[in-house]
């Protein structure tokens, strides 16, 4: 529901005060305070949430009473102060105006107020003032009862309005009317029209494009020499808020699990939500419409929308309009959505949105530098770490290996095998660049022998190089224990592989389920081996997670908990709070 706030203004006095100044409408001092008290009426009323704010038009009310003799002007100078509510007068009275001029003054209003205009428009019933504005349609003040007179006020009234809209709809007009020509020529001399209006337009967009070309071009530069990449989305919002002239500009990062978006950078946003609100990736936001539709989205009225609802991160701002445009990644999966908001209704011009495509470009192509820079420092690092530390991690692989094998023949075939899965884990790593593992296809590439026997679900996530060599190891230890023991040792067995990533105290974490079915039942008082023993030292004395194994008629049911990092966007640690 929406509400308006109709204001009568009226010269504020006590009954004696009035007696002793009358009239009171022509005391400069209280006509004074009379408008002082009507922008702060208006203040409250759009800071407690009322749509509109309306008034009438009145003249030579010199009694104090309905003093509302320039309501556009009053409007006018309430836009400039008020950001958000509508102005709705009620009503312009047409048969005391020129309507060409009338039709101009509201269009200006319009665009002074950022599209902030609804108009009311009325007949005129007061004779003291209708019958000398309207003297030159020689109208006076009707009370609509049938006259000749109420008959040639509706007269006026309808024409003039007829001439309002044609000024407002059509690109250029004429009107040959009983009480109003235009155009209208004194005998003898001829008007010659020239229709500007396009070429204005081209103009503007002209000078607007060169300054974007600009823009574009001082960011491009930035995005290659910035190493702090959370200082140059801060310079990005900024910069793009100042050339479309819009309020609310958002950087989302796309978080692993692909569930949610890190509002990373932003202005015109509430405090404290930079850098810890979410927002849903799903199609009835629009961010995640716009993941999913792969290029921009505009939105002219987000309360009419209808292809999504809009988050509640933009609802709460009192969003009605904006731009997003995916910021696209390199290995198919985005980045995340640079969005461009504003409260008010406002149209998006085709090079607008394009220039918010190109930024969402820049910002795409200075991730992809600043994680190049820090995976090329990663190589060296852990080309450092891991070798001197490999060997190390083989020779204890090969000795615990040894203490639970049965013969030479059953260390070589599992030692290999181990080996193999890390040998595996190293050449996925290595072939992306050093860059995040997609646990899909780490799944793939070590479950290949069982793969129609497996089903796999859960959301596309990204590791990172010790969560990969970790969960190689884990997976390879249940899926041979499995072969051996559970499940794939027998033909009807299978298992079933989950995975979910969820907000835990350590962060987002990977909740791993690995559960057989249709296999043989365990045999009581069997003790753990060293497998089972090798998955609870990687995930939880190597990645600080945790380790849960059950045994049901079926088989083993393992869970996985694994803290999860990434570095798809580098820039240091982020704190990340509720959903808003």
């Amino acid at each position: 529901m929406k509400f308006n706030v109709f204001v009568l203004p009226t010269v504020p006095g006590t009954p004696d005060e009035r007696a002793a100044l009358r009239p009171i409408g022509r005391n400069r001092e209280r006509v004074g305070q009379m408008y002082e008290e009507i922008i702060q009426i208006c203040q409250v009323a759009e800071d407690v949430g009322f749509e509109s704010f309306s008034t009438t038009e009145h003249h030579f009310h010199s009694e104090g009473f309905e003093l509302s003799s320039s309501p556009l002007v009053l409007y006018s100078h309430l836009a400039a102060i008020c950001k958000k509510i509508i102005f709705a007068p009620l009503g312009v009275v047409l048969p005391t105006w020129d309507p060409v001029r009338l039709a101009e003054e509201i269009a200006t209003l319009d665009h002074l107020s950022h599209g902030r205009v609804t108009v009311g428009v009325a007949r005129g019933y007061q004779p003291r003032w209708t019958n000398v504005l309207g003297q030159k349609y020689h109208v006076q003040g009707a009370t609509m009862d049938g006259s000749a007179v109420d008959e040639q006020n509706r007269e006026v009234f309808e024409e003039v309005l007829d001439v309002m809209v044609k000024a407002w709809t059509q690109e250029s007009f004429r009107h040959q009317g009983k009480y109003y020509q235009v155009p209208s020529s004194p005998e003898g001399v001829d008007w010659v029209c020239r229709e500007v209006t396009e070429r204005l337009h081209v103009n503007r967009e002209v000078r607007m494009r060169a300054r974007q070309q600009e823009t574009l071009a001082r960011l491009g530069e930035h995005a290659l020499t910035e190493t702090d990449l959370q200082k140059f989305f801060n310079e990005v919002v900024h910069t793009v808020g100042d050339i479309l002239d819009l309020e609310m500009v958002k950087i989302l990062e796309l978080l692993p699990g692909d569930a949610e978006l890190l509002l990373r950078a932003g202005i015109g946003w509430k405090p404290g939500l930079v850098g810890s609100a979410t927002v849903s990736t799903g199609r009835d936001s629009q961010a995640g419409y716009t993941l999913a539709s792969g290029r921009p989205v505009i939105v002219e009225n987000l309360a009419t929308e209808t292809r999504f609802t809009g988050q509640p991160l933009l609802h709460k701002h009192g969003v009605t309009s904006g731009v997003t445009a995916p910021i696209a990644g390199r290995d198919g999966r985005a980045y995340g959505v640079l969005g461009v908001h504003t409260a008010t209704r406002r149209r998006f011009y085709d090079y607008e949105v394009s220039f918010a495509a190109a930024v969402a470009n820049v910002v795409a192509g200075a991730i992809q530098r600043r994680q190049l820079d820090q995976r090329h420092e990663l190589m060296i690092r852990e080309l450092r770490h891991r070798s001197g530390n490999l060997f190390s991690q083989l020779l204890a692989l090969f000795s615990q290996t040894a203490k639970n094998s049965r013969s030479v023949s059953d260390l070589v075939t599992k030692y290999e095998a181990r080996v193999l899965a890390l040998a595996n884990a190293h050449r996925l790593i290595t072939e992306g660049g050093w860059k995040s593992t997609s646990l899909n296809e780490l799944l793939n590439t070590l479950l290949a022998p069982f793969l129609d026997r497996i089903s796999f679900g859960g959301p596309n996530v990204f590791l990172e190089p010790d969560p990969t060599f970790g969960l190689s190891m884990a997976v390879h230890e249940l899926a041979t224990n499995a072969s051996k023991h559970g499940s794939l040792s027998e033909t009807g067995g299978r298992v079933e592989l989950n995975w979910s990533v969820g907000r835990t105290d350590q962060g987002l974490t990977l909740v791993l389920d690995w559960k057989e079915r249709d296999g043989p039942a365990p045999k009581r008082g069997r003790r753990p081996g060293f497998g089972s023993r090798l998955i609870t030292m990687v995930i939880e004395r190597q990645l600080n997670g945790n380790v849960e194994q059950s045994f049901g008629p079926d088989g083993l049911d393992a869970r996985l908990t694994v803290p999860l990092t990434h570095e798809r966007w580098p820039g240091g640690a982020r704190r990340v709070a509720n959903s808003e």
